[in-house]
């Protein structure tokens, strides 16, 4: 057995990899059996988890790319993971303010709320305050974590499924009735949100590496993953069942699709202001000439 191996352009250590795929086999195995013996498991935190780990082992790897630190994703933790979790409840609260009654009912987020609009917002709220503590550049950083970020969200997205939530509009359509095109909750088919974003994430994982490998413009990786997944939410979003659509009061314009859509630009004007900025750069170098 070779002592390494290269997946994806990663070098991985053979014999690490098959003791940690151990060391999670064992854990799902367990919990399976906390499920159905003892109590609830929440899969959901357990597959947010997963992919919160795997982010930041993927971004320490990529961090050579834009010549950072393998170790700044370490320090990046201890100010993002807090400050995700906040920004994802208060706009999750935000969007639902009338589902709570006290202060304390809306600080209760083991009781479940999260937007990933809010975790993302949050946390890079805590990646700029780190990058600027540790003298980083925050758009090299964020380079390399958008990647990994994505990735996670993949991961994450298999959370919906396992709480039988955020699915699409129903199929009425027996011939369509079959996963991975829908998904049986309580009885009904319904189109599977999770699993196609889920796909489409992976898909941006791969797109995202490639870019960032490719090229050396800072915010080029970060840009296109504003771009993309802006896309792919406000399209999705579309798909999504009226239950879990949450409107702006007094108007038919939903939140989620309102956000992507800004994502969306923000993702796009960043590309073009880096284009016009290479372009004004290659003047002045053919007019020195």
């Amino acid at each position: 057995m070779k002592e390494y191996f290269n997946f994806l352009g990663f070098k991985i250590n053979t014999k690490k990899f098959m003791i940690t795929m151990g060391i999670l086999a064992l854990v799902v195995i367990a919990l399976v059996l906390v499920d159905n013996l003892m109590f609830k498991v929440s899969w959901y935190g357990f597959l947010i988890g997963c992919g919160f780990l795997l982010a930041i082992v993927i971004a320490s790897e990529l961090m050579p790319e834009r010549e950072l630190r393998k170790d700044l994703p370490y320090d990046l933790i201890w100010w993002v993971f807090p400050l995700s979790i906040i920004g994802a409840r208060i706009a999750f609260v935000a969007n639902n303010i009338e589902l709570y009654d006290s202060f304390w009912e809306m600080c209760q987020v083991w009781n479940g709320g999260l937007s990933i609009y809010g975790g993302v917002m949050g946390g890079t709220i805590g990646l700029v305050i780190c990058c600027l503590i540790k003298k980083v550049n925050p758009i090299s950083a964020m380079d390399c974590v958008a990647p990994a970020l994505i990735l996670s969200q993949a991961i994450g997205r298999w959370g919906n499924f396992a709480n039988a939530e955020v699915y699409g509009w129903q199929i009425t359509n027996p011939a369509l009735q079959w996963f991975p095109f829908g998904v049986k909750i309580n009885g009904v088919w319904h189109l599977a949100n999770f699993f196609y974003e889920s796909v489409l994430d992976l898909l941006g994982f791969l797109l995202l590496l490639l870019i960032l490998r490719k090229t050396k413009q800072k915010g080029v990786v970060v840009s296109s993953y504003l771009t993309y997944y802006g896309f792919i939410r406000f399209f999705l979003e579309g798909l999504r069942d009226e239950s879990f659509i949450m409107r702006i009061p007094g108007t038919n314009i939903a939140w989620s699709r309102l956000v992507s859509g800004i994502v969306f630009g923000i993702g796009v004007c960043g590309l073009i202001a880096i284009l016009i900025i290479n372009m004004v750069k290659k003047k002045k170098l053919e007019s020195k000439e």
